[in-house]
This record gives C-alpha cells, structure tokens and sequence, in this order.
C-alpha cells in the first residue's frame, strides 16, 4: 500500500508508481506457481529460504535504486513472489516442520501470527513514515526482519529432530515436505 507512495518520494510519477503495482501483482502469480512446484520438488525449507532472500533483494534493490524504474519494476516482481509465500509456504513449512499429527491446531496458530503482523505491520509503516519523514527507515527495518526470518527457518528445521524425538513430529513419507 506504501509502495506507489514511497516511488513518488522518489521522483516516480504517479501515473508510473501505480504502474509498478502490476511488476507486484504478475510477482504474487507467477510466485505462487512456482513457490508450489518448487515446495513439492525441493522441500519447505529450500523454499523458505529462496523465498525469504527474493524479498530481502527485493527492499534491497528499492532502498538502493528507486529511482531507476526497471530495477523497481525486477524489485516489486520479486517482493510479488515473496508475498505469494505466505500462502504456499507457510502451510507447506507447517507441515514439514511438525508433520500431520495435530497440524490443523499447529497451522491455525501460526495463521494468527500471520495475521497479527499483517494487522501491525502497515500502520506502523505508516507511523515510521510519519515519524522520519521517510520510508528507508521502515525499509531497513524490514532488511533487518527478513534476516531474522532466514535464521528463524534453519533453526526451526534444525531443531526439528528434538521434536521427532520427543514424539511430536510424525513420520511422513520420504521426500513429503521433510526438508
């Protein structure tokens, strides 16, 4: 929602921060085709965490260059297929790291913190941009939570034999989401 705003900041006309919208949108498609494919080929995790590192290029490329439309065009393209991750990833991520047993109670849990930081991540944008007078602020802190978010991920999986050990994680057929 901040995104045409934050490009007219940056000398976009409005007309064309509009535009960019689209590079999101074609993003969210294409994204959550290949998000899935790839999920059923390579595993959750793997997935996770290209996921994770296009949206980390993606706040990258429009801290650094936003004022050159073809590089916010790529930079919102792969924002686009991060965000589709929230609805392939997440259930797939879900699945893998606990398993079937009790997965509906494990996933709706988790869709609660989805929603929790959908609800307070755009009025905070919003306020950040308020405060600073700019969006670079919001965006560095964004830099900072997709990190947080890949290290999130390898520990989670690297944690997952604690789980299969105490008996909360089980058994799936080989090659079902484990990785």
């Amino acid at each position: 929602m901040h995104v045409p705003t934050y490009l007219v900041n940056h000398g976009q006309k409005v007309s064309i921060a509009g535009a960019m919208m689209s590079a999101l949108m074609v993003g969210v498609f294409i994204g959550s085709l290949v998000f899935g494919y790839l999920t059923d080929k390579i595993g959750a995790k793997k997935v996770g965490l290209l996921a994770m590192t296009l949206g980390l290029i993606a706040i990258i490329l429009l801290i650094a260059m936003p004022s050159f439309i073809v590089i916010v065009a790529v930079a919102l393209f792969l924002f686009g297929m991060f965000t589709s991750s929230i609805g392939t990833i997440a259930p797939a991520m879900a699945s893998a790291l606990f398993g079937s047993k009790d997965y509906s109670q494990i996933y709706s849990t988790s869709s609660i913190g989805l929603a929790l930081a959908s609800i307070v991540a755009l009025p905070a944008y919003g306020f950040i941009y308020d405060i600073s007078g700019s969006y670079t602020t919001g965006l560095i802190i964004i830099v900072l939570l997709f990190l947080a978010n890949i290290i999130a991920i390898i520990l989670a999986f690297k944690n997952k034999e604690k789980l299969v050990k105490e008996g909360y994680w089980n058994s799936r057929k080989k090659g079902d989401l484990n990785d």
